[in-house]
């Protein structure tokens, strides 16, 4: 048996904090002085204190706690708050990490030597689950790729609406169609990591290292960021992946109908195995 502030100090909380668990009923005393009021507890109630702290540290009300500490919640409910939380922090996470990508994307265009261009990074990309649709464009120029990716981003973006999904993280990728020469494979969809979304496919971008630059701007100004790349794919190594033809755009700031503000990072894809795409899963 100890009192109040030595179970607070093996518990990593305030004698405060105790009082008012005890207040709702969510931790009671092992023991109260009935002439002094001083609360008693036992080493075995610090398994429910840390179960308490850490419920609490994923999100949870106080009053969902209470459920799922004293076993009124049964283990189907259980594990349906879980779950739910969960998602909601892979949410937050997506949203993180869009919102750094865009912070690293503008710290570019500052070091650049013009707010259209900035320098070529490389980097590894990993891997990346998107919920997406597909199609063919005539060939690999705006003018035939443009309004595929726009009507395939909005088919997505509607379907997504529909089944209240989050969206983070649009990316594009155009690969050459091997079935007839010319012709280009657009996917456009929006990074999920779990889960499906009716209507929609469940593509997987292939681990890979890329080459990329920043653009600041509408879409038709594309082309400046695409010649960047080609220009240093072919005075370099790369003029192999340059010929494979392998990009992704991710629309990093794409909201609204003014696009004059819109940041898209442009990717080459670095391929090991000359002139053949990997594969999206």
């Amino acid at each position: 048996m100890m009192n109040i502030g030595e179970f607070a100090r093996l518990g990593g909380v305030s004698a405060r904090m105790l009082r008012h668990y005890d207040t709702i009923g969510l931790l009671t005393p092992s023991q109260v002085d009935p002439t002094t009021g001083r609360r008693f507890y036992q080493l075995g109630q610090l398994p429910i204190l840390n179960r308490i702290l850490a419920l609490k540290t994923l999100g949870f009300s106080l009053a969902e706690i209470d459920g799922l500490v004293d076993g009124r919640e049964d283990s189907d409910r259980v594990f349906e708050m879980l779950s739910a939380r969960e998602i909601e922090l892979q949410s937050q996470i997506r949203h993180e990490q869009h919102v750094l990508d865009r912070v690293k994307a503008r710290l570019r265009l500052i070091e650049g030597e013009s707010s259209m261009r900035a320098g070529i990074e490389i980097k590894q990309l990993g891997s990346q689950r998107l919920v997406a649709l597909s199609a063919v464009a005539e060939d690999a120029s705006r003018e035939k790729t443009g309004p595929v990716v726009k009507a395939l981003f909005d088919m997505v973006a509607q379907l997504m609406d529909r089944a209240q999904a989050d969206r983070t993280a649009p990316v594009a990728r155009y690969v050459p169609n091997p079935a007839k020469v010319g012709e280009v494979i657009v996917t456009a969809g929006y990074a999920l990591p779990e889960g499906t979304i009716p209507g929609l496919e469940i593509e997987t971008l292939p681990q890979i290292m890329v080459a990329s630059v920043i653009l600041r701007g509408p879409v038709k100004d594309l082309n400046s960021g695409y010649q960047n790349l080609a220009r240093w794919a072919d005075g370099g190594n790369h003029r192999s992946s340059l010929e494979a033809g392998c990009w992704r755009e991710n629309f990093l700031e794409a909201v609204g109908e003014d696009e004059s503000e819109w940041i898209i990072e442009l990717q080459l894809e670095l391929l090991r195995h000359p002139k053949q795409c990997p594969d999206i899963v």
